[in-house]
């Protein structure tokens, strides 16, 4: 009766009763009070007698209580769900009654608030319902609710992706009955880390301002926050490795054996000067590197791989030629030759086979795709030592290079595009580059800076205007060169947003179920 008496005064403590309320009170319900106070005895000293404040191990343990109160308010619907689902629906219905469970009571809590404003009756929580079934010490401080709902969050949501995952995994299930359980079990980790870090910090703002709108939005802005990931892309294939599957398509192809037939070869190409004169007005004389490439095209050297790729570059050479018309005619006879050997007919091959063409082939686009990404690199790494800064040579390297005809024309029209996107920027790359520009790196700057009043300020804003526009640089830079050895733009496999739903609906429902504060009871009186 004493311990009872002695909880029953602290737990009024707790609530905000001053000593001389709570002795107030008592008097009245014992005389042994009145004697006291006559004989002099103050109100703190009477309750210190009748309720010795609990000592630290106590004031622990009642701490640990709390948790497991919380903890068990939260699993009890998710088990009570998952017992009745079983019972119905064995394994797959456990899990699907463990997440309606988990969802049921703070729905059921939201609709029996909106039915008492609107009815101005008092009807109670289920949640309340379901806590004074549980025995052990009840949150009664702001600090003990917090340790109550967040451990509630914690289990509670540990409960429903458990669930989630059951169900998601779970043979013989309707894809959309699997896809709720997928989207349950989502990120499980992170939901299990952030729901209690969320509904911690919803109840601290509840606490501190008495609004627990502003202590749900705060949860579900946390919870959001943290559910934020960065762009999930498909795997890109690293210098290194591009590398060394293009050498190990040449060892295919080279060890083929592979062989033209020289008769048929030359019949082909024979043909090919009157051709580029029609189209791009090839002319012997005039255009001499060309004309020197036919000669060696139409010797009689047998057409094996090391000669198919000397006769290659010999081509290649000429296609890089200033002149503007021996470069046209070279790309011209550079693609007729391409398409001539990897596309040759079968009675075209005189030793080896067409696949090994294809491993030719291959190996010259993953060798393509190598220099490629090198000459985005390349812009980092003079960057890397430019002493005018580095977004500024970044963007100016990206600017020569789309102004450079003769390196572009290495790029297929995508990459290219995606080249001149870069170089421009942006308006938000102009409007950081602009603000950078305050950052106290030049005389004037630093003039500046000292001489106005919020020159401070400014030149803090200048500064992460700079790291900030280098940062977007490096991003573009890196997506550039993953698009270069890719072939084609990396594509989206998770989005910034993905995981949102799960984490704003997780941290909204920990939320809609607050610890009741239940400062306004009289404590004494239970």
């Amino acid at each position: 009766m004493a311990d009872q008496f002695r909880d029953q005064i602290n737990t009024a403590r707790r609530a905000g009763y001053t000593d001389d309320q709570l002795i107030g009170y008592l008097k009245d319900k014992d005389p042994r009070i009145t004697q006291a106070l006559t004989a002099g005895y103050a109100p703190n000293e009477i309750l210190q007698h009748l309720a010795p404040d609990l000592s630290f191990g106590e004031e622990a343990m009642r701490k640990v209580g709390v948790a497991v109160r919380g903890a068990t308010e939260a699993l009890a619907p998710t088990t009570a769900g998952a017992t009745a689902g079983f019972m119905l629906g064995g394994p797959i219905g456990a899990a699907v009654g463990g997440l309606a469970g988990g969802l049921a009571v703070p729905a059921s809590d939201v609709l029996v608030q909106g039915y008492n404003r609107l009815t101005d009756s008092n009807v109670r929580l289920p949640s309340q319902i379901i806590s004074s079934m549980i025995p052990g010490p009840r949150a009664e401080t702001p600090v003990e609710r917090v340790i109550q709902s967040s451990t509630g969050a914690l289990t509670g949501t540990g409960g429903s992706v458990a669930a989630g995952r059951a169900l998601s995994q779970a043979p013989d299930v309707v894809e959309s009955v699997k896809a709720v359980g997928t989207e349950a079990a989502r990120r499980p980790v992170g939901q299990i880390v952030t729901a209690p870090l969320a509904t911690a910090a919803g109840q601290t703002v509840t606490e501190a301002t008495g609004n627990p709108l502003a202590g749900l939005l705060t949860g579900v802005v946390t919870g959001t926050a943290a559910g934020t990931r960065p762009v999930k892309r498909g795997a890109v294939p690293t210098a290194e490795e591009l590398l060394a599957q293009s050498k190990a398509n040449y060892e295919i192809l080279d060890k083929s054996g592979f062989q033209l037939d020289n008769t048929l070869f030359k019949q082909h190409m024979a043909a090919l000067p009157a051709k580029l004169r029609s189209e791009v007005g090839y002319v012997e004389s005039v255009n001499p590197k060309v004309a020197g490439a036919f000669k060696e095209i139409l010797s009689d050297t047998p057409k094996d791989v090391a000669e198919i790729t000397a006769l290659r570059k010999i081509i290649g050479s000429a296609a890089g030629s200033a002149d503007k018309s021996e470069r046209m005619a070279a790309m011209k006879l550079l693609d007729e030759f391409d398409d001539y050997v990897l596309n040759a007919k079968p009675n075209a091959i005189i030793a080896g086979d067409s696949k090994a063409m294809q491993a030719w082939k291959d190996a010259r686009a993953d060798y393509a795709k190598v220099k490629k990404s090198e000459l985005i690199e390349d812009i980092v790494a003079r960057a890397e030592v430019s002493q005018s800064g580095k977004e500024p040579t970044i963007a100016q390297g990206l600017s020569a290079l789309a102004k450079n005809n003769r390196k572009m024309r290495f790029f297929t029209a995508e990459e290219q595009q995606a080249i001149r996107d870069a170089a421009k920027g942006g308006t938000l790359q102009s409007m950081l580059r602009t603000i950078s520009k305050f950052s106290p790196m030049t005389p004037a700057a630093a003039i500046f800076t000292a001489v106005n009043p919020y020159g401070a300020y400014t030149a803090a804003a200048g500064m992460a205007a700079k790291e900030l526009s280098t940062a977007r640089r490096m991003q573009q830079m890196n997506a550039l060169a993953s698009q270069m050895r890719l072939g084609e733009a990396p594509k989206v496999i998770e989005g910034v947003s993905a995981n949102q739903p799960v984490f704003f609906s997780r941290s909204a429902q920990n939320m809609l179920g607050p610890v009741q504060q239940n400062q306004n009871q009289n404590a004494l009186a239970r």
